[in-house]
């Protein structure tokens, strides 16, 4: 027997070392052809970054090239990273199975076979090569940044020196005569292509292809109209408000200004699909066609919002109470900016494309930078800003704030041109039109911030049945949908100053790709020390921690009012399931959010026990109270709606928390009282098993009464009151021999304990009438004075009427000037 065991462990060792060297073999095979990859992308990477080091050499950069070399850089970051995130997990599998292989036998021990020793130097090996590859491209990303922050520099130093060099003066000879040089340019070539795209246009249009793309455009428009009118005839001008307030007017503003706009962007786009998408035009002429498309659309919104805010159907529904000539003048100006944008966008498109010389970029810098100058002078008069009638409150703040630095951007704008007068055009027109296009792209946050303020307004405040759903689903009442209407106004408040950063860093310069890196980095994780953050973790955790709280309380809610009732179970168990449910989902959700976000819960464990310590002297009242809660929770001596009486406190139990409960006095004062004051104190609970209770009801009636038909009485009395049990009987107790009555006492049992104050008034009205009718009197504590009589005390009184008499008569008495005699003294008599 001990042989074949011996054998079998043979055989089984044998077994293992060959399947663990079968492995060791396919793994082999498997990593020679990862490492092969990995020398061929290294090589490629090498090779990458060896040119675009050449290319820092070169000065004829363009923005284009620039925007390319980071495309480059960054597809070798990315590679790398993938490659360390590939050769990661099997650097760790090695590991493990180096591990499993034990430490090597020391002298003293049993060598191991060749076989074990062959593995071993094939894991080691592959090990190193693994660990040597992953450092190899670790090493990349440093120097991707570094070649990248070489061309950044670069590109800014270009950028400065652009913008804001001085070249010559607009009224200079020489630019005028260079700038209308146009023979034997890309200009002629230009006006031939512009001519033969016009020519045959049409004929290279295939129609066929075209109409499905109508038909999409057409459906969308007409979609978009039937929201519109759904949307207006909801929060559109409304005939009956004589008097809306601002966030409407907004609102309604903005929802005619789409309508207005529809068609004209319906033709647009129809127009745009055929000449551009249907690439029926050179490259050339199709971005000139894009610039004029492009500007019309600006021209088209900024008519339909001027239209729809200055001057709509009814005055009273108009966003800004202006004069009606100041108004008129707004409208003209802001129609010719959105024009001279267009214009300088087209001026921008066409000189790219011709390669213009640098006195046509300059002229045409000059003459669009100071119109838009200019144009924001006018439309910064004082005369044109004097409201009249009721302010709105938001209106009056952003005028407040706007009168502040009306007069620093006129002066701005008034430097700018002279500026550009004296040579600075590049500098004149980057800053006109970016604070410009800045200032509208403000405009534009701040209307969408009004319209998600009005729309979540309406619709939470139960009047739209969306809104009546959702309140329903989530349990809210008016506080409740007030505070949902807070956080999503807040939300998209934040939302839109991001939407605004990242707008206003591209307007100012910064490039997109850059900015796209920056956000990308910022969200996919970058590392704060040892710890890695990532906004894209943490938004998803967020989220996910709110709708499992949400969840919850739905699932909570659907509980109470539909599945628990159904059950007959008391209102105690009830509300210990539904708060059990509560704080399951809220642990729930808070390991969910832990998850999503990547925190590493051993290290939480770490802090937690590190925080025991603390918790155990600092917060101990707070755990007691917990605990407390739990207690209360579960066992249930008390449950929501008992009537209880806690020290000097009484009233109903209104709600159990975790740290204290919440008793309704029957002043309808809240008195929240610690949940350890309730399981570790004396507390009497009125309603605790049931609601049945006794009454005691203490009357006094005279000595001369009758016992018997006052306890007849007052049985009669208590056996007739609908509130009072039959079962037991009420009964009544002579209790005591009063100091001026005889004392008896009402005892019954009621149906509810909370009716106690109730009927034992109305005991107390019948008692008082049918003790009225029997002739018992019900005494009241009396008490006869005697005074003691006290020598002379008689005299003394009788004489205080004639001393005041004497006094009233000396006070009658005409004053002179003669003394008045003294009064003679009374003698002495021994």
């Amino acid at each position: 027997m001990k042989i074949i065991t011996t054998m079998f462990q043979k055989a089984l060792s044998l077994f293992c070392i060959c399947f663990f060297s079968l492995a060791v073999a396919s793994s082999v095979v498997a990593n020679d052809e990862l490492r092969q990859k990995f020398d061929e992308a290294l090589s490629t990477w090498e090779l990458a970054l060896y040119e675009k080091t050449q290319d820092l050499e070169r000065g004829d950069l363009t923005q284009s090239d620039f925007e390319s070399i980071r495309d480059d850089l960054d597809q070798v970051r990315i590679q790398s990273r993938d490659f360390i995130s590939h050769l990661q997990p099997i650097q760790s599998q090695l590991t493990k199975q180096l591990k499993g292989l034990g430490p090597v036998p020391e002298q003293n021990q049993t060598p191991e076979t060749e076989q074990i020793v062959m593995i071993r130097q094939n894991l080691e090996t592959e090990l190193s090569v693994v660990s040597s590859q992953i450092k190899q491209a670790e090493l990349i990303a440093p120097r991707v940044d570094e070649l990248v922050g070489r061309f950044n520099k670069i590109e800014r130093q270009r950028f400065v020196d652009e913008v804001f060099s001085r070249g010559p003066v607009p009224i200079s000879r020489s630019l005028w005569g260079e700038a209308f040089e146009l023979s034997g340019t890309d200009w002629e070539i230009f006006f031939i292509q512009l001519e033969l795209a016009l020519n045959t246009a049409g004929a290279k249009v295939g129609w066929e292809e075209m109409i499905p793309l109508w038909i999409i455009v057409l459906a969308a428009a007409f979609v978009s109209s039937l929201i519109l009118r759904v949307m207006r005839r909801r929060y559109g001008v409304q005939a009956d408000i004589v008097r809306p307030d601002y966030h409407k007017r907004v609102l309604a503003a903005s929802l005619n200004a789409l309508k207005r706009a529809l068609i004209p962007v319906t033709l647009l786009t129809l127009v745009a699909g055929t000449l551009v998408w249907g690439d029926i035009l050179d490259p050339e002429i199709e971005k000139m066609v894009e610039a004029i498309i492009l500007g019309l659309l600006f021209i088209t919104i900024a008519e339909a919002i001027t239209k729809a805010t200055l001057f709509p159907a009814r005055s009273s529904w108009r966003v800004l109470a202006m004069a009606i000539p100041a108004a008129q003048q707004v409208r003209i100006i802001a129609i010719i900016i959105a024009f001279t944008f267009s214009v300088d966008l087209l001026i921008r498109v066409v000189n790219e494309i011709v390669h213009a010389s640098a006195s046509q970029h300059l002229l045409g810098s000059f003459f669009t930078a100071t119109t838009m100058a200019i144009l924001v002078i006018l439309l910064h008069r004082k005369s044109l800003w004097k409201l009249a009638g009721e302010v709105p409150e938001e209106i009056s703040r952003v005028s407040m704030l706007w009168s502040r630095f009306r007069k620093t951007i006129v002066a701005f704008m008034s430097i700018m041109i002279a500026a550009a007068f004296i040579g600075f055009i590049p500098m004149a027109h980057f800053a006109v039109f970016n604070l410009v296009a800045t200032l509208e792209l403000f405009l534009l946050l701040l209307l969408i911030h009004v319209i998600v303020h009005e729309v979540a307004h309406y619709e939470l405040s139960g009047k739209a049945d969306i809104g009546r759903s959702l309140r329903n689903i989530l349990s809210l009442d008016d506080d409740g949908a007030d505070r949902l209407g807070f956080w999503i106004v807040l939300c998209v408040g934040c939302a839109l100053i991001v939407f605004g950063i990242i707008g206003t860093l591209l307007i100012w310069g910064m490039s997109g790709q850059r900015l796209f890196g920056i956000i990308q980095t910022a969200l996919t994780g970058f590392k704060l020390g040892e710890v890695r953050i990532s906004l894209i973790d943490i938004a998803v955790a967020g989220m996910l921690f709110i709708g499992m709280l949400a969840l919850t309380k739905v699932f909570a809610n659907v509980l109470d009012e539909r599945l628990l009732p159904k059950t007959k179970l008391d209102s105690g168990v009830r509300n210990a399931i539904k708060a059990s449910v509560g704080y399951a989902g809220l642990g729930l959700a808070v390991l969910i959010g832990v998850s999503a976000a990547g925190l590493d819960l051993s290290n939480i464990a770490i802090v937690a026990g590190a925080l025991s310590v603390g918790i155990g002297f600092g917060l101990q009242s707070i755990v007691n109270n917990f605990v407390s809660g739990l207690i209360l929770i579960f066992e249930r001596p008390i449950k929501q709606g008992d009537w209880v009486v806690v020290g000097n406190e009484e009233g109903h139990v209104k709600k159990i928390k975790v740290r204290a409960t919440e008793i309704e006095t029957f002043d309808r004062a809240s008195v929240i009282i610690p949940n350890s004051d309730l399981i570790s104190g004396t507390m009497k609970n009125w309603t605790h098993k049931s609601k049945l209770g006794r009454l005691e009801v203490r009357i006094g009636v005279s000595y001369d009464a009758d016992e018997e038909k006052v306890r007849e009485i007052l049985t009669r009395i208590a056996t007739e009151h609908p509130g009072v049990l039959s079962r037991p009987e009420p009964y009544v107790l002579f209790m005591d021999f009063g100091a001026s009555s005889l004392d008896f006492e009402l005892r019954c049992f009621l149906k509810d304990i909370e009716n106690k104050m109730s009927i034992a008034s109305d005991l107390r009205f019948s008692i008082r009438k049918a003790f009225q009718e029997a002739d018992i009197e019900i005494p009241f504590p009396q008490q006869d004075v005697y005074i003691k009589q006290v020598s002379g005390l008689s005299k003394a009184i009788d004489q205080m009427p004639k001393e005041e008499n004497i006094k009233s008569e000396e006070a009658e008495e005409p004053s002179t000037d003669e003394p008045k005699p003294e009064k003679p003294k009374p003698e002495k008599t021994e």
